[in-house]
C-alpha cells in the first residue's frame, strides 16, 4: 500500500481530506456506513490511516463510530452551520467582553506569540493540523479571564467543530488579518470593540464554510 511521501501523518491527512470531500459533497449520504476495506483499497492505502481518519472525523462532527456496525456518516448540514456559528458568535462575543478586563499582561504576551506561530506556519507548506490547534488556543486565550463560569461551560459544550479551518485553507490569510484586529482590540482594552471584531470573525467563517460546502455539492452533481 502507499504512503504518500513516504510519511504516515501526509498519509492520514491525504485520506481524512479525501473522506471529508466526499461527505460534504454529498458522495457520501447520511446513515451511510464507512467501510474501512473499501476505502483503503480506493485509495490505495492500508486501513490504519483509514481508522485515524475516521477519529478525526468523528471529532469534527462528520461521522459517527457505532458499536458493530463501525462509522457511519453524519453529515452537517446548512442549517447546523448556522445555527452552531451564530449562537458561538452571541457567546464567545460577550465572553471575550467580560474576559477583556482580567486579561493579564501573561495572557496578552500569549496572544501575541501564537499569532506569531500562526504567520510562520503561513510561510509554510504544512500548515493545517497546527494551524487548527493554534486558532483553538487563541480563542480559548481570549475568553480565559471571564468570570462566568457558566457562560465559559456553555461555549465548551457546543462542541465546537474543527471543520472549518480544516476546509478553508485558502481563507487563513484573512482569519490571520481578523485575528490581528481583535488583538489590537485587547491591547487598546475596548470590549465593545473587541466583541463586534470576534462576532464579525466568527460569522465571516461561517458564510465562507457554507459557502465553500455549496461549491462541493454543486460540483459533485456536475
Amino acid at each position: 500500500m502507499t504512503q504518500i511521501n513516504g510519511e504516515n501523518s501526509t498519509t492520514v491527512s491525504y485520506v481524512t481530506k479525501q473522506l471529508r470531500i466526499a461527505i460534504l459533497d454529498g458522495s457520501l449520504q447520511k446513515g451511510e456506513r464507512l467501510v474501512q476495506a473499501e476505502w483503503a483499497n480506493r485509495l490505495n492505502v492500508s486501513r490504519m490511516p483509514i481508522r485515524e481518519a475516521l477519529t478525526q472525523l468523528e471529532f469534527e462532527g462528520l461521522v459517527k463510530i457505532v458499536p458493530h456496525k463501525g462509522a457511519v456518516v453524519t453529515p452537517i448540514t446548512k442549517e447546523n452551520i448556522e445555527e452552531l456559528y451564530h449562537t458561538r458568535s452571541l457567546l464567545e462575543g460577550l465572553a471575550v467582553e467580560k474576559s477583556l478586563p482580567h486579561l493579564t499582561d501573561n495572557d496578552k504576551e500569549e496572544l501575541r506569540s501564537v499569532l506569531y506561530e500562526m504567520e510562520h506556519l503561513l510561510l509554510t507548506d504544512e500548515t493545517n493540523e497546527m494551524y487548527i490547534k493554534l486558532n483553538a488556543r487563541f480563542h480559548k486565550t481570549l475568553r480565559k479571564g471571564c468570570p462566568w463560569s457558566r457562560l465559559k461551560k456553555t461555549i465548551d459544550s457546543l462542541g465546537i467543530s474543527p471543520i472549518a479551518p480544516s476546509l478553508l485553507e485558502e481563507y487563513y490569510a484573512e482569519t490571520q488579518r481578523e485575528h490581528k484586529m481583535i488583538y489590537e482590540a485587547v491591547l487598546r482594552g475596548d470590549p465593545s470593540e473587541l466583541r463586534s471584531a470576534l462576532e464579525f470573525h466568527i460569522l465571516r467563517t461561517k458564510n465562507n464554510l457554507i459557502a465553500h460546502m455549496e461549491f462541493l455539492n454543486k460540483n459533485n452533481k456536475e
